[in-house]
């Protein structure tokens, strides 16, 4: 297992990235064929797809040439520190909540619920706490009020 790790953290994270974007585009090259290229009106819908898989691959022959020669992103160079992966962490758990507490609470008291968890890290509490509301108000806001989007809110409206 320790040889494995070790293997990992010398891949070539941007050649690996390369292989991968490869098959993808190449995988959208074959399903184009599905559809047809021309129809007796102009141009199916077959046509569009084909041409920028086409496009993608070589693209993606570029950039995976590029990452093998020129540009190496090492794994274990890229990779947070422990720090940082706890980071990482609290940002997920912290969207998770937000996730399942937005219908319940309203839009503004779970986004400042996140913004909370992510502003305490690097300012004082009650900075933490203002800057949560501030944000989240301006936010709620610019899109239920400017945008209309339809964003839940409690049964204060808000």
């Amino acid at each position: 297992m320790s040889k494995i790790i070790q293997l990992i953290k010398k891949m070539n994270v941007a050649a690996v990235f390369g292989v991968l974007y490869l098959v993808v585009a190449s995988w959208f090259l074959i399903e184009s064929f599905n559809y047809p290229y021309m129809t007796k009106f102009g141009v199916g819908s077959g046509f569009f797809p084909r041409w920028v898989s086409v496009f993608a691959i070589i693209v993606g022959i570029v950039y995976l040439l590029t990452a093998i020669f020129k540009d190496r992103f090492i794994f274990e160079d890229i990779m947070p520190d422990r720090q940082g992966l706890q980071n990482v962490l609290l940002v997920i758990m912290a969207i998770i909540v937000f996730i399942f507490l937005t219908d319940k609470t309203g839009f503004i008291i779970s986004a400042s619920l996140l913004l909370f968890t992510i502003f305490i890290r690097e300012y004082p509490w009650w900075k933490a706490i203002l800057l949560a509301i501030v944000v989240s108000t301006i936010c709620f806001l610019i899109f239920r009020k400017g945008f209309s989007v339809p964003l839940p809110v409690n049964r204060w409206g808000f």
